[in-house]
């Protein structure tokens, strides 16, 4: 079979499908995004607003847009006076402060903002949705594209990065990741396919360490692929390490500021990321130049595989000894005090288990949808050519990877749910085509069986259970008390003088977008000094003498918030705790309150508040 041929010999990219297949191909991409915009309209950027990453990414636009350096990511409001530099990378708020300028000389900032929100993540979803579906289309032609066009449609964790107002960088993240896959099953045809995979590869690291999971993984079932069949893989294998360790390059020269190229981070692309790369990668082509393979049978596959072991090997070594702290991935630098406060009760860093006992309905379309996938194509993968199996592995090592780590976190998922859309599509395809012309209940069964895989499928499982045992909807009722502790504290702190104020996490963001105002906490790793400050005031054991110690002007609570919940659980004594039950210490005084909140201010230190005043000192002649 041609090499550039998927198993039932479907063109290779959808600019080669005929007219009537574009056409429909357009016509499902374009319903696509009308339904993501009708299911879930537009934002207005208001207080129901709810993400802090975009709230947070809004901020650091505008800070970029208003003169800050591009290499000095330091947001000066979060922790000052020092700030806190972030780990974020300019390359997303490139061209979100582009759309934002261009809109500007029809409509003021904030419609320009706008404007740039709504329109920004829908567009990502074009070629997110194209390089997924192309992806799918190696293996079952039309019927996969259209199918992975599907399912991302009904796979909420997908689309949720895609929805007007996600300003976050996880829906390039999942664009870059979609082409790593396109360009990653067609490595074995046309050069170009491979080298845009490791292009979107490096970009991707340079947008976050988020996806060096699936960068890793897609590594992997490269190597797997070259180690099967060394004669077909090799040179994309080679010009996928060779576009890796270039682009690699570029985004560090075009996010590091030179100052910085030696100093080793783990949460962002840094020395700590380059050496292996460059090292790696090098080793990688040599090993590729020399065991070309020609038919060289099980002794040349195990002579490959034990090659990249060895390299494997070498590269855990320089990391134990260079970066030690980087083993344990992008969070493995983060300040240990505040883990058991903070990190471990993320929603995205917990594991199956703490989801099983705190979220067990978020079990089934999480876990259950993308391990269907991988079973399905598992299933798919013996019934393949033989000549489609190396790249299909490809797609199932970045699935099975992506489902075995989301047993740890939950971040891992969405990646998994991502690559299960393609999988699905194919499975589907070649499940049509092998049940052509046949009506009997087992073919019927067959074609249908993917929609075991649909994570929407297992929502409405889970939304009809909840009906019939008539569980409250906890997450609608914390939402709108969040929002309406959003809209209060706007209201009231907007108007005033820059201050700092004391606040949760989970309103750190919201504060620097909405107000003048400077945060001590935002959530995020790199806050540590932050976050522990705040916990001291609001669990510690003198919460006066802990926020006179903060300089700051307001401590801003809401009652129905779950981080200031958590805090009294820890401190039954704690400020959090009686400012729940409606306690006032004697040292704070009520600048405004709502039915969920309330914002406080510290009483002048050294003044007597009973009403008596102090005796004045007499000056020694007047004594006399």
């Amino acid at each position: 079979m041609n090499s550039k041929q998927g198993a039932l010999g479907a063109p290779l990219a959808l600019s080669r499908l005929g007219p009537r297949a574009r056409l429909l191909f357009a016509a499902a991409l374009g319903l696509l995004v009308i339904g993501i915009v009708a299911v879930h309209r537009l934002t207005d950027l208001g207080p129901d607003w709810s993400d802090p990453d975009s709230m947070m990414r809004l901020v650091e636009v505008r800070d970029l847009l208003a003169g800050q350096g591009w290499f000095d990511l330091t947001q000066y409001r979060l922790d000052p006076p020092d700030g806190v530099l972030m780990h974020w990378s300019r390359l997303v708020d490139l061209p979100i402060a582009t759309i934002i300028l261009a809109a500007s000389p029809f409509t003021d900032r904030a419609g320009a903002e706008l404007f740039a929100a709504n329109l920004w993540p829908v567009l990502l979803v074009i070629p997110f949705a194209f390089a997924l579906a192309s992806a799918a289309g190696r293996f079952g032609g039309e019927i996969a594209r259209l199918v992975t066009l599907l399912m991302i449609f009904l796979s909420p964790q997908v689309k949720g990065v895609f929805l007007p107002g996600d300003l976050d960088h996880h829906n390039v993240q999942a664009v870059l990741v979609a082409f790593v896959l396109m360009g990653l099953v067609r490595a074995d045809g046309a050069r170009r396919w491979p080298l845009v995979a490791g292009m979107a590869a490096a970009v991707s690291l340079a947008v976050g360490m988020e996806t060096l999971l699936a960068v890793l993984l897609a590594i992997l079932g490269l190597a797997i692929a070259w180690t099967i069949d060394a004669d077909r893989w090799r040179r994309g294998f080679m010009l996928f390490t060779g576009a890796l360790m270039a682009g690699t390059l570029l985004a560090a020269a075009a996010t590091i500021p030179p100052s910085r190229w030696l100093v080793p981070a783990c949460d962002t692309l840094s020395f700590a990321y380059l050496t292996p790369v460059l090292v790696g990668g090098g080793a990688v082509i040599v090993l590729a130049a020399v065991l070309r393979g020609h038919d060289d049978g099980l002794p040349g596959l195990l002579m490959r595989g034990g090659a990249l072991i060895a390299v494997a090997s070498l590269l855990v070594t320089i990391a134990a000894v260079l970066f030690p702290t980087c083993l344990a991935g992008p969070y493995g630098g983060v300040d240990p005090a505040i883990r058991p406060i903070w990190l471990d009760r993320v929603s995205e860093a917990q594991g199956l288990i703490a989801t099983l006992e705190g979220r067990p309905d978020l079990v089934p379309p999480l876990y259950i949808a993308p391990f269907a996938a991988l079973v399905l194509g598992a299933l798919a993968l013996r019934r393949m050519p033989a000549a489609d199996r190396p790249a299909f592995t490809v797609v199932l090592s970045i699935l099975g990877g992506s489902v075995l780590l989301g047993v740890l976190q939950l971040r891992a998922l969405v990646g998994a749910q991502i690559v299960a859309s393609a999988a699905v599509g194919a499975v589907a395809a070649l499940a049509v085509r092998a049940t052509a012309g046949q009506d009997d209940a087992r073919s019927v069964a067959r074609r249908w069986t993917w929609l075991v895989a649909v994570p929407m499928l297992w929502t409405f499982v889970v939304m009809a259970v909840d009906r019939l045992t008539a569980r409250p909807d906890i997450d609608a009722a914390e939402a709108a008390t969040m929002t309406d502790c959003r809209a209060f504290f706007g209201d009231v702190l907007g108007p005033r003088p820059p201050g700092l104020v004391v606040a949760t996490s989970n309103f750190g963001a919201f504060l620097l977008k909405a107000t003048p105002h400077g945060v001590l906490a935002a959530p995020y790793h790199r806050d540590a000094h932050g976050i522990l400050a705040v916990d001291a005031v609001f669990t510690g054991a003198d919460p006066e003498a802990a926020f006179r110690a903060t300089g700051a002007g307001y401590l801003a609570a809401c009652t129905g918030d779950a981080e200031l919940n958590q805090m009294a659980e820890r401190a039954s004594e704690g400020l959090a705790a009686r400012l729940i039950k409606g306690e006032r210490p004697s040292w704070i005084t009520e600048v405004a309150s709502g039915p969920a909140g309330a914002i406080f201010s510290a009483r002048p230190s050294g003044i007597d508040i009973t009403g008596s005043l102090p005796v004045p000192p007499l000056r020694p002649s007047i004594g006399e």
